[in-house]
């Protein structure tokens, strides 16, 4: 984990889609991400995702509204709910640097690999509720924090996918 930067330095945090997913769609895990969140604007810790993360956010809105998860009608204030959330998006600035990291960081795909390499890349911690990815990046020395809820403890481990919106690892 990073040293606490100086006072006139601010903290950063990339947030992972799964976690802004369970926060807007009102997940099990929402109470966890909140408190983190709260925590964060509290602590002016600056909030960024790649632009990536709105649309994984939608893909996973999409399958909740066809599943009955998320009403139709509800989509507007949902969508506005993510709006206002004090979160910098920012463009894919090295794919070659991302799809070297996804293969390093053994994934299927360059999505989880997206959120990591900005973290690096801002000298930010990385925040999900992936148990996989975490432990995968932690592993390899990658600032990377899981958000852990009782619900996980309730149920055990989350699986492989550890995507609250329903998105596998080969979807991603």
């Amino acid at each position: 984990m990073n040293a606490e930067p100086p006072d006139d330095v601010a903290k950063r945090v990339v947030i992972d889609a799964n976690a802004l997913i369970a926060l807007i769609a009102r997940e099990p895990e929402s109470d966890a991400v909140t408190v983190h969140f709260a925590g964060w604007i509290s602590d002016r810790v600056e909030l960024h995702a790649p632009e990536l993360a709105r649309y994984e956010i939608a893909n996973a809105l999409t399958r909740k509204v066809s599943h009955g998860e998320v009403q139709a009608d509800d989509l507007p204030a949902v969508w506005a709910e993510l709006d206002a959330l004090p979160i910098v998006y920012h463009p894919l600035t090295d794919g070659v640097e991302t799809i070297s990291l996804a293969i390093s960081l053994e994934r299927r795909s360059a999505f989880d690999a997206a959120y990591v390499a900005l973290a690096r890349e801002l000298d930010a911690e990385l925040w999900t509720l992936d148990g996989p990815l975490a432990r995968n990046a932690a592993s390899r020395g990658f600032p990377v924090s899981l958000i852990e809820s009782s619900t996980e403890e309730e149920k055990g481990e989350k699986e492989d996918d550890g995507n609250p919106g329903s998105t596998s690892q080969e979807s991603r």
